[in-house]
């Protein structure tokens, strides 16, 4: 059973004979119920103490699972998007590399058309070459053939008068 101050304020001891002093008994009794009052109260006020404290706790814990909760779904989002960007970065590489063998495919065909085209150009330069000397030896031939003619007309004909 519990005292509380007021009981022991209140309680009274028997008298006998050769007793202890009333007064100091009194005395040293106000002096316990004072402390004893003192430490109630102190008790009372650590115990709301203590349930403030509890409850700013229990706040801080549900504020934690908050900031937990928050960064497990960052980190999940920042996971996500590396996985986005990654399948992305691949995506744009085979892109690219599509494209590049493409272009590569036909850069090779137009060498392919140009070498064709010059080979054929130097055919053609030959073929020409060939017509035009052919041409210019029929062209000296007949100039040839001209002159002679002409030189045999301009020679004096023994035959003719002059």
């Amino acid at each position: 059973m519990r005292l509380t101050p007021i009981e022991i304020r209140h309680h009274r001891f028997n008298s006998r004979l050769r007793g202890f002093d009333r007064h100091e008994v009194e005395a040293f009794l106000e002096s316990v119920v004072a402390d004893f009052e003192e430490i109630v109260r102190e008790n009372a006020q650590l115990r709301r103490d203590a349930e403030r404290l509890g409850r700013e706790l229990e706040l801080y814990r549900g504020r934690e699972r908050n900031i937990q909760d928050t960064l497990t779904t960052a980190q999940g989002v920042v996971d996500q998007l590396k996985r986005t960007a990654m399948k992305e970065a691949e995506v744009m590489i085979t892109e690219a590399e599509v494209r590049s063998e493409k272009l590569l495919k036909q850069a090779d065909g137009r060498r392919a058309d140009l070498a064709r085209e010059v080979a054929e150009l130097r055919l053609l330069r030959g073929r020409l070459t060939r017509d035009l000397r052919h041409t210019l030896g029929s062209y000296a031939s007949m100039v040839d053939g001209y002159e002679s003619a002409a030189a045999a007309s301009d020679e004096p004909d023994d035959s003719t008068p002059s």
